[in-house]
């Protein structure tokens, strides 16, 4: 199995390649199309990865729908489109066995059988950061499908960096971080407009999307009109 990426970055749009008895789990709601050949079974809570627990768990927790999609190509070949809600990029990250991925919960869009989805508790200081307090933690090995608002950076980290707490996608193992202010101060941090941030520190590879989605639903939401009665 493999992913064809095109569109990119702006409007993008995977094809996942599957030959005969191949499977790719995906997002509810992300399929754009499939081959006639394709059966689709949906992973309910008692089902998929990991039973009741797992399921509400990346549900409520990680930012992920409570049911998923499993596409398998019967007899011969086949494929099925994949697009995320928001438009931007889309990237397969192809992980290496003992080597975890983690992703902020809304940017996974699918991965094969062979790759596990869980939970990663980010501790107390995920409450101050305005994201979600858990990430996704992707073991195993394939490639993982992500998306982002707006386009991927990809950094090679060997050191620290700063990043906005709503512009990163996904990082790979060796890298820690801790949310911080923006500045010195409380009153310099809120009126910088960034608030807090992610220190992040180590040696690995960060995704970081183009875009703050929250920014941006603010944003046009202050210029439609109110809402009749």
């Amino acid at each position: 199995m493999h992913f064809d990426i095109q569109y990119r970055p702006t409007h993008s749009l995977a094809i996942a390649h599957l030959e005969p008895e191949e499977s790719v789990r995906a997002e509810a709601s992300a399929m754009v199309s499939m081959t006639r050949n394709l059966t689709i079974t949906t992973d309910g809570p008692m089902g998929g990865r990991g039973g009741l627990l797992k399921s509400f768990k990346r549900a409520m927790l990680g930012g992920e729908t409570f049911f998923t999609n499993t596409f398998t190509a019967r007899g011969t070949p086949g494929h099925v489109t994949l697009a995320p809600t928001l438009s931007g990029d889309m990237l397969a990250i192809e992980l290496a066995r003992g080597e975890p991925l983690y992703i902020q919960g809304s940017s996974y869009v699918a991965a094969p059988d062979s790759v596990d989805l869980d939970t990663r508790w980010q501790g107390l200081k995920g409450f101050f950061s305005g994201e979600s307090l858990f990430f996704l933690e992707a073991t195993g090995t394939g490639p993982v499908l992500v998306n982002a608002f707006g386009a991927i950076e990809e950094l090679d980290l060997n050191g620290d960096i700063i990043v906005d707490t709503g512009h990163l996608v996904a990082f790979g193992a060796g890298i820690e971080y801790e949310v911080t202010k923006a500045s010195r101060g409380w009153i310099a941090s809120y009126l910088s407009g960034e608030g807090l941030v992610l220190r992040m520190s180590g040696r690995g590879r960060i995704y970081l999307q183009s875009r703050n989605p929250n920014e941006y639903g603010q944003a046009v939401g202050s210029e439609l009109p109110p809402r009749q009665g």
